[in-house]
C-alpha cells in the first residue's frame, strides 16, 4: 500500500498550525491532499477517523477549528509513528564498503560511553584529564566500536594535547581494525587530523597501504603531503618515484625525500649522493644525519678525510675558510650518528686523533661568530624517552664528549659489533679517568645491551682512590647513570627496551626509537643502583619494575617506602607505590606536611587520595596527622583542622 498521501496530509496539517486556522477555508493544498488520502479510509479505522478528523476540520460548521487541528495532527503523527516508515529523496545506493571492520560491543552502560565520546568530541574544560583517566582505569571501553570510531574522529580535536594522546593510543593498540576508519573520508588537502591519520597507516598498514599513500599523493598538499612522502619508505620499490619527487618537490617535502633516499641501501642512490657531494657536500651532510646505510658511513668518512686535510693548513686560512670549516667538521661530527663500521669507527679515529686541533678550531671560530648556540645545540639533541639526569649538561664543549654522546645514541638505532667494540676500547684507552668519563656511558651500555653481569665492573668505575681514601664520583655515577636512563620495562612488550627519542630537525617530527634486549642481571643492578640513589636514579629504577614480577615489585616497594619516609617532599613515590600494590601508608603524610610548610588545602587532600592503601589505612594515617597538628608536633600552616575533618568524614 502507498502510504505518501498520508504523509502529504500531515505535512499540510503542520502547514495549517503555523499559518493559523482562520486561513484553513482557503487552503486548497490542504483540501487537495484530503481528496489524495480519501481512499486510504477503507483500509483501516484509525485511517477512517484521521479522514473523519480532517473532513471536520474542512467543514464550514466546525466550531472549534484550533481544537479539531490539533486532534487532527496528533492523530496523523500517531498513525505515521506506527508505520514504522522512513522515506527520503534520491537514489538508493550500495552500503559503503569500509572493509574488514571488526566490530566489538563492550558490555557497558550507554550512559558510561556517552560521557566518553562527549569528551572525546567536543571542547571543554576537564575532557583531556577525564579520557586519559578513563583510559588508565577502563581500557576495555576503548576497544568498542563506537569509541574507535569516535577516537578517528579525535585525531582532529582542537586541544592539540588530546589529539596527540589519541594518536599514541591508537599507535600502542596496534590493531589493525581500525584502519578501515582512518581510510574513509581521507581528505589529502586536510590538515593536522589528516597528518596524524597518515602516520597511523603507516604504522598500522605499512606497505601494505602503498597504493593509498601514491594515490593520495596526486592531491595532498602541505604537512599532509610531506607524511605521504615519509610513508613510501615502507615499499622498496617506490624508489624511482622517489627520485622523480627529488626533482619536482620543494621545501619540506624535498628534505623528506633526500631523507628516505639517505637511508636506502642501494647503489643507485650511492651513486645519487656522491654526485651531490661533489659540489655541496654541505647538503650531503644535512641529510645523512640519521642515516643508517653502509653506504652512508663510508661518503661521511670519506668527506670527514677531505676536511681533516684542510685542517693541516688551517692556521694561515682566513677568518671565513676557517669558520667554513669549523662548520663542515660539525656536520662531520654530528652525522656520525647512526652509522657503524670500519669506516666510521676510522673517521673517529681520526677525529680524535686530531681533537686539540679541532677544539682549538671550535673555540675560536664560536667567539668570533654570533651563532654561538649552533655547535652546542645541533651536535646533540638527541635524547633519551626519560628526560636527562639533573647535572648533565645539554651542551657539547668539545669533539670527545660529541662522539661520546652521538655514539652512545647510535647503539640505539644499529648496533654494530664493530662500533661496540670500539667504543670499549676508545674507553679502556683513553688514559685517565677524567678523559675516559666522557666516554663511560657508551662503554656501560655496550656490557648493559650484552646482558653482562657488570655490577663488579660499574662499582670499580664510579669508585675513585683519594688521599683519604675510595669515593663515589659523582661525574662517574652520572655517566653510569645517564646509560641507565635508555633501558625501561616495556610491559606490553614483556621485554626490557634500549630506547631514545628525538626531533628529525628536516620534518620537526618527533621520533621514538626502541629495540627489545635481554636484561638477566636486572635485579643485581637495581640492588647496586639503591647503594648510589638519588631522586633521578629513583625515577629511572621505576621503570625497570616488571608489574608481573613479584619479588621485584615487593623489594622495590620497600625501598620506595622507606625513601618517602625520609625525602621531603615524597610525592614522587606515591604513583609507584600503588602501582605495585604497596599497602602501607603509616608515616608518610606527617613526613609530607612536616617537610613542606607551603601546601595548600588541596594539596593535602590529593596527597591523602593518593596514598597507597586502603581507605582505612588512609584514614588512620590522616587522623594521626591531624592530631600532630592539633597538638603542634607538626607545624600546619596554613592548613585549617575544621576543612581537613570535613573532607575526612565524606571521602575516608
Amino acid at each position: 500500500m502507498d502510504t505518501t498521501p498520508i504523509y502529504d496530509l500531515r505535512e499540510r496539517l503542520r502547514a495549517a498550525s503555523i499559518a493559523g486556522t482562520n486561513l484553513l477555508a482557503e487552503d486548497f493544498r490542504l483540501k487537495r491532499a484530503y481528496e489524495a488520502f480519501k481512499p486510504m479510509e477503507a483500509a483501516s479505522p484509525v485511517f477512517a477517523k484521521v479522514g473523519q478528523l480532517t473532513a471536520q476540520l474542512l467543514s464550514p460548521d466546525c466550531r472549534n477549528l484550533q481544537g479539531a487541528l490539533l486532534d487532527a495532527v496528533t492523530l496523523t503523527d500517531a498513525v505515521i509513528c506506527t508505520l514504522g516508515a522512513v522515506d527520503t529523496n534520491g537514489e538508493v545506493e550500495p552500503v559503503r564498503d569500509i572493509g574488514n571492520m571488526e566490530c566489538t560491543v563492550v558490555n557497558a552502560p550507554y550512559s558510561t560511553l556517552r560521557e566518553l565520546l562527549e569528551a572525546l568530541t567536543t571542547s571543554g574544560s576537564g575532557h583531556y584529564g577525564y579520557v586519559c583517566e578513563v583510559h588508565d582505569n577502563h581500557p576495555d571501553l576503548f576497544q568498542d566500536y563506537r569509541v574507535k570510531y569516535t577516537l578517528v574522529q579525535a585525531l582532529g580535536a582542537s586541544y592539540a594535547e588530546l589529539a596527540e594522546k589519541v594518536e599514541e593510543w591508537i599507535q600502542e593498540e596496534n590493531d589493525k581494525s581500525i584502519l578501515p576508519l582512518l581510510y574513509k573520508d581521507f581528505d589529502p588537502k586536510g590538515k593536522k587530523e589528516m597528518v596524524r591519520r597518515v602516520r597511523l597507516i603507516s604504522a598500522l598498514a605499512g606497505a601494505e597501504a602503498n597504493e593509498f599513500y601514491i594515490k593520495m599523493l596526486a592531491e595532498a598538499q602541505k604537512d599532509v603531503r610531506t607524511e605521504l612522502i615519509g610513508a613510501l619508505r615502507h615499499e622498496p620499490q617506490n624508489l624511482p618515484l622517489l627520485f622523480d619527487l627529488a626533482k619536482a618537490e620543494k621545501g619540506r617535502s624535498k628534505d623528506k625525500v633526500f631523507e628516505l633516499l639517505a637511508d636506502i641501501s642501494d647503489e643507485a642512490v650511492n651513486e645519487f649522493y656522491r654526485a651531490i657531494a661533489k659540489k655541496k657536500p654541505e647538503t650531503v651532510l644535512k641529510y645523512l644525519k640519521n642515516a643508517t646505510t653502509d653506504w652512508s658511513a663510508d661518503l661521511v668518512a670519506e668527506l670527514c678525510d677531505a676536511l681533516l686535510e684542510k685542517l693541516e693548513t688551517a692556521g694561515s686560512a682566513s677568518d671565513k675558510e676557517k669558520q667554513e670549516l669549523a662548520d663542515r667538521l660539525r656536520e662531520v661530527v654530528r652525522a656520525v650518528f647512526g652509522k657503524g663500521g670500519t669506516a666510521i669507527c676510522g673517521c673517529c679515529r681520526k677525529l680524535l686523533a686530531q681533537k686539540d686541533r679541532i677544539n682549538k678550531l671550535f673555540k675560536e671560530t664560536l667567539q668570533k661568530s654570533k651563532d654561538t648556540y649552533y655547535y652546542t645545540s645541533d651536535i646533540m639533541y638527541y635524547s633519551g624517552s626519560v628526560p636527562i639526569l639533573t647535572g648533565l649538561k645539554n651542551t657539547v664543549q668539545d669533539v670527545e664528549t660529541a662522539l661520546g654522546k652521538i655514539l652512545h645514541h647510535t647503539l640505539i638505532v644499529n648496533p654494530d659489533e664493530q662500533l661496540q667494540a670500539f667504543l670499549s676500547e676508545l674507553y679502556e684507552n683513553a688514559g685517565s679517568k677524567k678523559t675516559n668519563a666522557k666516554f663511560l656511558t657508551a662503554a656501560a651500555a655496550v656490557k648493559l645491551i650484552n646482558d653482562e653481569d657488570c655490577v663488579a665492573w660499574l662499582e670499580e668505575q664510579v669508585t675513585e682512590k683519594t688521599l683519604t681514601g675510595e669515593k663515589v664520583s659523582k661525574e662517574r655515577m652520572l655517566a653510569v647513570a645517564e646509560a641507565v636512563t635508555y633501558i625501561q620495562w616495556n610491559e606490553k612488550k614483556d621485554s626490557y627496551e634500549f630506547a631514545g627519542a628525538y626531533t628529525d630537525e628536516l620534518s620537526a617530527e618527533r621520533r621514538t626509537v626502541a629495540r627489545p634486549i635481554s636484561l638477566s642481571h636486572a635485579s643485581g643492578i637495581l640492588e647496586w643502583l639503591k647503594s648510589h640513589s638519588s631522586k633521578e636514579i629513583d625515577r629511572v629504577m621505576a621503570g625497570w619494575v616488571p608489574d608481573k614480577d613479584e619479588d621485584m615489585r615487593r623489594s622495590m616497594g620497600a625501598y620506595f617506602y622507606n625513601k618517602a619516609l625520609t625525602t621531603a617532599d615524597n610525592r614522587m613515590y606515591l604513583w609507584n607505590l600503588n602501582r605495585w600494590g604497596w599497602s602501607e601508608c603509616d608515616g608518610l603524610a606527617v613526613q609530607y606536611v612536616r617537610s613542606n610548610k607551603k601546601i595548600s588545602q588541596w594539596q593535602l587532600y590529593n596527597y591523602l587520595a593518593e596514598m597507597p592503601g586502603d581507605t582505612q589505612a588512609k584514614r588512620a594515617e590522616a587522623l594521626k596527622l591531624k592530631e600532630l597538628m592539633r597538638t603542634g608536633e607538626v607545624n600546619p600552616g596554613a592548613l585549617n583542622i575544621l576543612c581537613l575533618d570535613a573532607w575526612l568524614d565524606k571521602n575516608l
